[in-house]
């Protein structure tokens, strides 16, 4: 098989394994370390946690960098330095003695995990891909799922017959000895850099290229700033995170109505399954459909998952049928929204577009637990918080047919 055949097939492996190995392995884990930390430290767990909080916020107030370091450094040197810093941050923690060197550690993976979380493989993917971009994309994601679920119990093995410390050092070395390979040999930030063409790329009659003019066309980032649409498409992800952070509530729901512990945990499990399944399906469905309607039947899954949880109370099996519901629309958090933006405002500053949505969604995020805890603090109940949501998801279906009718308007450049 040609280099030209080849080449972004293990572009996308390398970038597939690095999301495995920073998501997977390190991000998806934190959440094991708090109770032994803060029992052998004598934390409130409060204080144990406080790190996630601040790194989640650097990682969204430094998102409008992160996408332009993304187009300006060299990509091999900027991934290399993003999953050190990160598999640093996570493995020095295993020695920390204090709250401050905690926090301090949460700064460091923020600013890596600025570059790595969210842009690196949409942006990058879409460079290499004509065809099949969103499949791609998913599958992508989906192994990312993939090394959670792995991971996870892994982890907790590691824990419980080593103590947390060996267990974080031991995942942050695995992590970067997984990751680092396939950025230094395969990863460019687009095929021209080595003489190559996207996957897919054809020649038309006259020689000339089929599916973009040399220069990506699309809208600025500057007036991308000025037009409804890009504040609509804020909306959505917004919803959409506010939704998918639902998922932590989730075992307490469980006990809320009368479900024993161990349901709870079965159902995180039927939950990744189908966020790792719905990533790849949003991304085939659309390749051959387009985004709007495919995030319109997202956001409808979602509805669909709330209605079906609370029509079900304590029945069992309702329930893991609303979670699947619930992890599909959960799965085009990571997966539509890049390509929603890609298909409003077009290729030119696809990257420093996605990067202020996701500074949005960000925010978002790291509120999410606050709104919860305080609705249930004053209800008592769960209910409300999904109704919430339902009506949310109701409104960014209605701002996505609104950001679309906008965004013909546009003028691509």
């Amino acid at each position: 098989m040609s280099k030209q055949s080849t080449r972004p097939w293990l572009v996308f492996l390398s970038l597939a394994l690095l999301f495995f190995a920073a998501l997977g392995m390190l991000g998806n884990t934190n959440g094991l370390y708090l109770t032994p930390v803060s029992k052998e430290m004598g934390w409130s767990r409060t204080d144990a946690s406080w790190y996630l909080t601040i790194y989640m916020l650097t990682m969204a107030l430094t998102q409008p960098i992160a996408s332009r370091l993304l187009y300006k450094v060299n990509s091999k040197v900027l991934l290399f330095v993003s999953m050190t810093l990160v598999c640093a941050a996570t493995g020095a923690a295993s020695q920390f003695q204090t709250v401050m060197a905690w926090n301090i550690s949460g700064v460091l993976m923020g600013l890596g995990y600025s570059v790595i979380m969210y842009l690196t493989l949409p942006v990058i993917i879409s460079n290499w891909f004509n065809k099949k971009t969103g499949m791609v994309l998913g599958i992508a994601l989906a192994i990312g799922t993939l090394g959670s679920a792995i991971a996870n119990p892994v982890a907790g093995m590691l824990i419980t017959e080593y103590g947390w410390r060996t267990a974080r050092l031991a995942m942050s070395i695995a992590a970067w000895v997984i990751a680092i390979p396939g950025i230094l040999l395969f990863v460019n930030f687009k095929p021209a850099d080595v003489g190559l063409k996207p996957y897919g790329y054809e020649e038309g009659a006259s020689g000339q290229q089929t599916k973009a003019a040399v220069s990506l066309k699309g809208v600025s980032a500057a007036d991308s700033l000025k037009s409804p649409a890009l504040y609509m498409v804020m909306f959505i992800a917004c919803a959409v995170v506010l939704y998918s952070s639902m998922n932590t509530q989730i075992p307490g729901y469980a006990s809320s109505i009368g479900l024993a512990t161990a349901f709870g945990a079965y159902a995180m499990t039927i939950l990744n399954l189908a966020n790792m399944g719905g990533k790849i399906f949003w991304g085939w469905l659309t390749d051959r459909k387009g985004f709007l309607p495919s995030m319109v039947a997202a956001l409808s899954c979602g509805i669909a998952g709330v209605l079906i949880i609370l029509a079900g109370g304590s029945n069992v099996s309702v329930f893991y049928a609303g979670l699947v519901f619930f992890g599909i629309c959960f799965s085009s958090l990571t997966v539509m929204l890049p390509l929603i933006v890609k298909g409003i405002f077009g290729e030119k500053d696809y990257g420093k577009i996605y990067a202020n949505v996701t500074l949005v969604q960000q925010l978002m995020a790291a509120s999410a637990a606050i709104i919860y805890g305080r609705i249930f603090d004053i209800t008592q109940s769960f209910v409300f918080a999904w109704q919430m949501n339902i009506v949310t998801l109701a409104i960014a279906i209605l701002m996505l047919f609104g950001a679309v009718k906008v965004g013909k308007k546009l003028v691509h450049v």
